[in-house]
């Protein structure tokens, strides 16, 4: 099953302020701010991608194709849901990008390409807060396009402010500006920084898109 995501709503705020940043790496005056957020930006996003999470809220919308069902059909005329061609939606559906702090709307496309929003009794965020979980008297609608089957949209990240942010995390991203500053120069991160990371990372396993 293939699985995309995009962040529709960047976040509003970063996980480290421009004075922690100046601080940091001993700037003075305001001559440098520009540069400075500018690398805080990137050192968050380098921290995102190592991580697979999302740090300060934002929306993401993860997309979802069918699976494929490995039925093999013999000549002839079928009247079959595309779904037995392709596979269904599975029933729980682990969600990248996290930690997830709720679901906005799921929504999900039949082969006319029309959307249809699929009522939130059907499913819940399980107590991890990473997957979506369908209800044991709910099923997916049968004839859904194969490509772009069904979009989850909903909020990950640890808050809506940067204290919300572990503050290993947080160190990493300073130590990350401090060295592309100097520099002056995006560079990948440093060892020091994936070091003070690597407790957090989503494992291979349980990351998507």
């Amino acid at each position: 099953m293939r699985r995309t995501t995009k962040v529709i709503t960047a976040p509003a705020a970063e996980p480290v302020t421009l004075g922690e940043a100046k601080a940091w790496a001993k700037v003075d005056g305001s001559e440098e701010d520009p540069l400075l957020t500018s690398l805080i930006t990137a050192a968050r996003e380098a921290a995102e991608q190592f991580l697979r999470r999302c740090l300060i809220s934002q929306s993401v919308r993860l997309t979802l194709d069918l699976g494929g069902s490995g039925i093999e059909l013999g000549e002839g005329v079928y009247d079959l849901p595309v779904s037995a061609l392709y596979g269904g939606l599975p029933s729980v559906i682990e969600m990248p990008k996290a930690p997830v702090q709720s679901i906005t709307s799921v929504t999900t496309y039949d082969t006319a390409d029309t959307s249809a929003v699929f009522s939130n009794t059907n499913y819940r965020l399980n107590s991890d807060g990473n997957r979506l979980v369908l209800g044991s008297s709910a099923s997916w609608p049968s004839n859904l396009r194969p490509v772009g089957a069904c979009e989850v949209v909903y909020v990950a990240g640890y808050g809506d402010t940067g204290s919300s942010v572990p503050q290993s995390i947080r160190t990493a991203i300073l130590m990350h500006v401090q060295a592309m500053y100097d520099g002056r120069t995006v560079c990948e991160m440093p060892e020091n920084c994936q070091r003070l990371l690597r407790p957090f990372r989503v494992l291979d396993s349980l990351a998507h898109g």
